[in-house]
């Protein structure tokens, strides 16, 4: 079964202005395709924001947005998670405790209907 996929991730910019944190598919069974993820801060610096499938490694980033503060990141192939498996987002350059959010959107196949 498909289903619309509408997340959203948040985190805060520490003293050297990079926040991080890592989502993917809650359930066994279940993955994601995902066409779009917007960003924005509230970072008065310019951030970008890259992201990875799995770990931290330039070998696993997936995309990474011109500009942190407010962009967005799709158009291009799919980024297909699979089940267990999570995307790592990573703001770097933000304004100490920037509030750092991404939005996440595709569909969301469930094996487990």
């Amino acid at each position: 079964m498909n289903l619309p996929l509408l997340e959203y991730v948040q985190a805060t910019a520490d003293s050297s202005g990079r926040a991080s944190v890592v989502k993917g598919p809650a359930k066994y069974g279940e993955s994601w395709e995902v066409t779009l993820i917007s960003t924005s801060t509230n970072s008065t610096l310019e951030s970008q924001l890259r992201v990875y499938r799995g770990v931290e490694s330039d070998s696993a980033q997936v995309l990474s947005t011109y500009s942190g503060n407010s962009d967005t990141a799709g158009g291009g192939a799919n980024i297909v998670v699979p089940s267990q498996d999570k995307l790592v987002f990573v703001w770097t350059g933000a304004t100490a405790g920037a509030l750092c959010t991404a939005r996440i959107e595709g569909t969301l196949v469930s094996g487990r209907m």
